[in-house]
């Protein structure tokens, strides 16, 4: 067994790993009882039934009604082989989809497995156990997801888990993430010298750490120039109840905003906002460019294939992917140095059809 800085059911868990890894406990044979496992262990009967669990959740053992827990099939093969889980929001959002996608092709060119966990809402006991059993680990937050078990795991992960936009390096976290204030003062650069002065923010959760920082980012680049209550004004939030769909949200919010607001340029701080947002552009006789321009933090097809095509600042998804299996590797190589655990990833802006100079 290892030692006590280990909670006593993860090293149960532990020597059962090893024990299908070595071929003790081979494929479909049954796994000893769980007072067994206790004696054998020296642990509590409820810790070696917590470890038993565990592994049944994580789908390396299988429960039979009264028959008893058995080995899966495809256990020793799946511990053979390196797996990488790729954690993110249940939510189908298109940066979602971007980490998901690249961070599949990436394993598998690697001859990883990939293997998906959904955080839904503050269920991330899936997460958690999926970094302490020690395989590789990309985790997209959602929002305040680190400030609980998860953060506090990854912290203990020995960099085998990196953060992907978002940063915990100051706690020993290998970390990825663009520069979110420089997407937002590319986008405001662009719409500055299309000649865009009056240039609103559409947000929808402002406390999740990376608005917040696009939104001080943007309130900066008008310092000096727009009084804090006309920056107020052009600050469109959306707020989504926790159940409520967010493009309803932000159209809605929008909706509200071209009954009065005065601003000839909008940022929308994801794909997620613009598509609505266009939408109710259009349905208030907002045209765009011709009376509003678009700009995007974040691209993906659904901004190339819009109606009309959205200028957008591409913060790179694909790149933090590769950085951070980088990370990874040399973490498990002891390579990785706490200088060399915070990567940033530099934006660039994407010209398309939404932006053009303000109607007079």
């Amino acid at each position: 067994m290892k030692s006590n800085a280990t909670a006593k059911h993860q090293q149960v868990r532990d020597s059962i790993v090893a024990a299908i890894r070595s071929g003790e406990f081979p494929p479909d044979q049954r796994l000893p009882a769980e007072r067994e496992l206790a004696d054998r262990f020296g642990v509590s009967y409820m810790t070696a039934r917590r470890a038993v669990s565990e592994m049944v959740e994580s789908d390396l053992l299988e429960r039979r009604s009264r028959a008893g827990t058995f080995i899966r099939s495809h256990a020793a093969r799946r511990l053979s082989t390196t797996t990488l889980n790729l954690i993110c929001p249940a939510n189908d959002t298109s940066s979602n989809k971007a980490f998901l996608r690249f961070g599949t092709a990436q394993a598998e060119a690697r001859g990883w497995r990939p293997h998906l966990i959904r955080l839904h809402g503050n269920h991330v006991r899936p997460a958690v156990r999926a970094i302490e059993e020690g395989d590789f680990a990309l985790v997209l937050p959602g929002g305040p997801e680190l400030q609980g078990p998860l953060g506090a795991t990854m912290q203990m992960a020995r960099g085998r888990a990196v953060l992907i936009g978002n940063r915990l390096d100051s706690v020993g976290v290998p970390s990825v993430l663009a520069d979110d204030s420089q997407a937002i003062r590319l986008a405001v650069a662009h719409l500055k010298e299309a000649g865009h002065r009056a240039i609103a923010l559409l947000s929808a959760h402002p406390e999740h750490a990376v608005e917040h920082v696009q939104i001080a980012a943007w309130r900066a680049c008008f310092s000096g120039e727009v009084s804090a209550s006309e920056l107020e004004r052009r600050l469109i939030v959306a707020r989504p109840s926790r159940h409520a769909c967010v493009s309803e949200a932000v159209y809605d919010a929008m909706r509200a905003y071209l009954r009065g607001g005065d601003a000839t340029a909008l940022i929308c701080v994801a794909d997620e906002l613009a598509v609505p947002a266009l939408a109710a552009c259009r349905d208030a006789g907002w045209p765009v460019p011709q009376r509003i321009s678009f700009v995007n933090s974040g691209d993906s097809p659904l901004m190339a294939f819009s109606h009309p095509p959205v200028t957008c600042i591409d913060v790179h998804i694909e790149q933090h992917i590769i950085f951070a299996l980088e990370m990874l590797e040399a973490a498990a190589a002891g390579r990785l140095h706490p200088a060399d655990r915070l990567r940033l990833v530099e934006p660039h802006l994407i010209e398309r059809a939404s932006v053009a100079a303000p109607a007079h």
